[in-house]
């Protein structure tokens, strides 16, 4: 059957969620998180000793990014942010050069590659005037990359990883020695300004028991993002009362390569499900599940996360994608407000009859995280210097409002939104959404 809504969540504010936290990071709640010791309150790791550049002309910055396939909405427009941010500005007698990597293979159908990915790692750890690394879109991505850049010293800033396990350990939905697998040389070295999966899930299923829901069945793609968004969001669906149906009461993985779903919709719906959650990435076949699932089961609610929250997922699925609720791990860019609704107004001016993908912001807080990080440094081609300063961001201004950093590189407070496809694409924004910690 298809919900209503019961309940009204606030849709007039941004509403900062920090008091969720009590590890104080993102938007997650979860318990026995890893606190790691910041990098500026730690001693120097013997891997950060005489990191210092060789050029007396240049400091280098990439950014590993999937540029074919159905990510590169999200990933020309943050390429295009970093670049202006970045490339060619002064700091003292440096001159920034950005480089853009590509993480995808034609093997992968345009979609990140293990192996692209760590290569890309080591190229960056290998050039001594390297000091930042922007990525991944893919939090598959950033699990093979982070150790190389940690145990080289690298800082890692990412627009668009919400994966928890990255940063901290979160009960129920990260692997047995997260975070500290990705820490080899003891000391955290990754950022991001968006929000994580715990807190997007938790959320997403708050929201989806005020539409009215009871049972849901719940489904992934496998991959590192999509299972851990999945498992967050029937984690918290199983403590507020909507009996989750799928295998295990948690989610159940859907094979990438089928060719047809109409057996998971038959069995979706002989569950007596109500809601269908799904986590996933667009190039995950998404187009055809929405399809199948949709033949079966036309007035089915269906609710996914930000992994899809893109135009080529909605050109896959068609009108099958109308009426999918969608959460974002983060303020969408048409809620933004301040510097942030100049910046989305500017943006829609210089790209005339597009707006940005909905990371676009993220990707332009990242660079300005970096570019103040470099700024700051006593050493700006020193790369322990550089990444303490990262680790260390406070109060800085950017287009997604002020970002602060915990312990483990997580931003303080943040914001999940809600958005309806209605009958084209994009969507419709609906509500800012919250969560009770558990």
């Amino acid at each position: 059957m298809n919900l209503t809504r019961v309940g009204a969540l606030a849709a007039t504010a941004i509403i900062a969620i920090a008091a969720c936290t009590p590890s104080g990071g993102g938007t997650s709640a979860a318990p026995g998180g890893s606190a790691a010791p910041s990098a500026g309150a730690v001693t120097q790791p013997d891997v950060c000793k005489s990191k210092v550049g060789t050029s007396s002309t240049e400091i280098h910055v990439y950014s590993s990014l999937p540029r074919q396939g159905t990510n590169t909405e999200q990933t020309d427009t943050l390429v295009e942010e970093i670049k202006e941010i970045l490339d060619g500005q002064k700091v003292g007698n440096f001159t920034i050069k950005y480089t853009d990597l590509d993480d995808s293979s034609a093997a992968k159908g345009g979609d990140w590659d293990g192996a692209v990915e760590q290569a890309n790692a080591n190229r960056v750890a290998a050039d001594p005037d390297a000091m930042i690394y922007i990525g991944t879109y893919n939090s598959g991505a950033a699990k093979l990359a982070l150790p190389i850049l940690n145990a080289a010293c690298v800082v890692m800033i990412t627009p668009a990883n919400t994966y928890p396990g990255l940063t901290k350990a979160v009960e129920g939905v990260t692997q047995p020695g997260e975070p500290d697998i990705y820490r080899p040389a003891g000391y955290p070295s990754y950022a991001r300004p968006i929000a994580t999966d715990d807190g997007q899930g938790f959320a997403g299923a708050e929201w989806a028991k005020s539409m009215g829901a009871t049972k849901a069945y719940v489904v992934d793609d496998t991959q590192t993002y999509g299972h851990g968004l999945a498992a967050a969001w029937a984690l918290h669906a199983n403590r507020i009362g909507i009996e989750v149906v799928s295998p295990n009461k948690t989610t159940e993985g859907f094979d990438a390569k089928s060719t047809d779903y109409a057996a998971v919709a038959q069995k979706i719906k002989a569950s007596g499900a109500d809601v269908i959650y799904i986590g996933s990435i667009t190039g995950q076949n998404t187009g055809k599940l929405w399809k199948d699932l949709r033949a079966a089961l036309p007035d089915m609610t269906i609710m996914t996360g930000d992994g899809v929250f893109e135009k080529s997922w909605y050109d896959g699925a068609g009108a099958s994608g109308n009426g999918t609720f969608l959460t974002f791990g983060g303020v969408g860019p048409d809620q933004l407000t301040g510097a942030g609704k100049e910046w989305f107004e500017t943006y829609k001016t210089d790209h005339p009859g597009n707006q940005p993908a909905v990371y676009t912001a993220y990707g332009n807080a990242a660079a300005t995280i970096a570019l103040n990080a470099l700024k700051t440094a006593a050493v700006p081609n020193d790369r322990w210097e550089v990444l303490k300063v990262t680790m260390a961001t406070k109060d800085l201004d950017t287009v997604v409002g002020k970002i602060t950093l915990d312990a483990n590189g997580d931003a303080l407070g943040g914001v999940i939104t809600g958005y309806k496809v209605e009958t084209a694409w994009p969507p419709t924004f609906q509500s800012v959404l919250t969560f009770t910690a558990p």
